[in-house]
Order: structure tokens, then sequence, then C-alpha cells
């Protein structure tokens, strides 16, 4: 089997939900200042040329990402979100749990303009280890063996620092604290039919408000009526869910299409004079995430941190 090329950052099955009747959703983009509309299929979109290829692994390995993590993480994902979608709760196991929750956290995590971060933040903290493990090497060492940790390690696995350098990345997408923040917190679907306006699709469509505080929340329209809301607490969730629809829509709309770098999407053209004013208007800062030179462990903690205390604009309730 041919390995992928076209590597998704917002996957196929989850821009299907914004699909009409004729399997295609409106797709916009901006160039040289003008707003571009068109009608794509879901596989045809969101998706960027061997985004995450590793060309200095073997033909096997350097699509590991997409073609090993991704495939299995984003089957099982859109396996949880037909629960959301269906309204059962009654099928959800730990594996589906996790997997939703790796999910939103991914998402939020694999835009294109994320990976050159990701990239040198691995290689950093890998050549920046190297003094440990050269202090260590020389405890261990014998006297045959080479006088440097590195070269010692070329000779078992030359391709030793490019492996670490994709676990190094997995560990980003698969954030383990997280997940299970995420995993614990109140989870509910809204339905916003009763308004008159959609919910829009953009390649920035994750909100994370405050996690860490009682009142914290996460967001992610899963289609152009429903939102996905994990909150820290029951009360929370209620007050979300009180909210007119017609409100909920625009302030998550507003979000998410003033933050897109990309693309926004859309069930129809209906809402094109909205996404002309506001698509692109209030990009994030970069490096989106500045604290991802971290070695992995403290890299974990300081990106929940950074996330979870971000304040933020959009359906905060």
């Amino acid at each position: 089997m041919n390995a992928p090329l076209d590597h998704h950052f917002i996957p196929a099955f989850f821009l299907a939900q914004w699909a009409g009747a004729n399997g295609k959703l409106v797709e916009y983009t901006k160039k040289a200042g003008k707003l571009i509309a068109k009608p794509v299929g879901p596989k045809a979109t969101g998706f960027e040329r061997e985004l995450y290829s590793f060309p200095e692994l073997p033909p096997d390995a350097a699509q590991f990402l997409e073609q090993t993590f991704f495939d299995y993480a984003d089957r099982v994902a859109a396996d949880a979100l037909k629960l959301h979608l269906n309204g059962i709760s009654a099928s959800w196991t730990i594996e589906l749990i996790s997997a939703w929750s790796r999910f939103v956290i991914a998402l939020h995590f694999r835009h294109p303009d994320a990976m050159p971060e990701f990239r040198a933040a691995a290689k950093s903290v890998w050549d920046g280890s190297g003094v440990k493990y050269q202090k260590e090497y020389e405890a261990i060492k014998k006297p045959e063996d080479p006088p440097t940790f590195d070269e010692y390690l070329a000779a078992k696995d030359p391709l030793a620092g490019a492996k670490m350098h994709v676990n190094m990345i997995v560990k980003i997408f698969d954030n383990e604290m997280l997940g299970k923040h995420l995993n614990n917190m109140k989870w509910g679907v809204l339905d916003v039919s009763a308004s008159n306006h959609r919910f829009l699709l953009s390649c920035r469509p994750v909100c994370f408000a405050n996690l860490k505080e009682r009142h914290g929340v996460a967001y992610l329209p899963i289609s152009p009526t429903k939102l996905f809301v994990a909150a820290n607490d029951a009360a929370t969730l209620r007050q979300l869910r009180a909210l007119p629809p017609r409100e909920l829509v625009h302030s998550h709309n507003r979000f998410i299409v003033e933050r897109a770098r990309r693309f926004v999407w859309a069930h129809d053209e209906s809402q094109t004079p909205f996404v002309a004013k506001c698509m692109s208007k209030d990009l994030e800062a970069t490096p989106l995430f500045p604290n991802i030179g971290y070695y992995p462990d403290e890299q974990r903690q300081a990106d929940d941190g950074d996330i979870a205390n971000r304040p933020t604009e959009g359906a905060s309730g």
C-alpha cells in the first residue's frame, strides 16, 4: 500500500459533518486579501503535502505519524464522534473517552504552522541532552567503546536521533496530562438547531479556557448544529446549556473564524459576509506554543499550563 502523502490536519471524517447532500462543503481561503469560496470534498481540503513526514527515516518509517499514529487516533475518534452526534451515552468505553480527548488536543496542536515549532523543539531537546548522556555514558563505557556517546549511538543506530524526534512529537499530540484532565471533565453536546445560523469550522477550531479554574471549559463544533463542550463542573455546563443558541453560534463562530490561519469551512455560503468580515482578523501570536521546547515531562506540564490558564474570548459562557 502506498504511503499517504496528503496529511490532513483537519481529518476528512470530521470535515464530512459540514458536507451537504452533494458530498461537498464550502472552503474559504484568502488570497491577496480576497476571500475565495469553493465547494470541495472532505478529502480535498484541510491537508498539507507530507506535513508529518520524516524523510530522514527509511520509507517504512518516514510516514509513521500519519500512517500509524493518526490513522489509529482518527479511526477511534470517528467512532467517538458518532456517539456524540447520536446522543449515545451508554457505549462510552475508556478507549473511546481517551480517544476523543486525544483527538481534541491533537486537533489543537497539529496545525501546519505549529509543526516547524515541534520539529525545532524536538531537535533542541535531543541536542541539549548530549551533556547529560555523555556523563552517564562515561560512567559505564568500556575501554573498547568509542570516546563519546554520540559516536557510540551512531554505531549502534544512526537513526536514533530522528526516531527520538518522532517520539517527542508523538508525546506532544498525545498529551498525557491534558488528556487525563479532559477525560475527567463534564461532557456535553449543545444543540443549536433553533438558531438561524450554523456553526462554522476553521483550521483553529478548538477553544480552551482556564482549565485550571473551577469554571474552566473546552469547546469544539462537531457539526453545523452541535457543539462539544467539556466543563470542569456541572454548574458551568448547565449555564452553557441555558444560553440562547444564536448567542452560542455567533460567539464561537467569531472566535474560530478570527483565528483561522488558512481555512474556514461552512455547510453553505449563507454566512459569507461574516467570514469576509472576520476571517484571520485576530490571529494567535507566534510561536503558537512558546513552551514547547521543554524536556518531555516538563514540556507536558508547561504546555498544559499554557493552555489551561489562557484567557479566551468566544463562547466562554
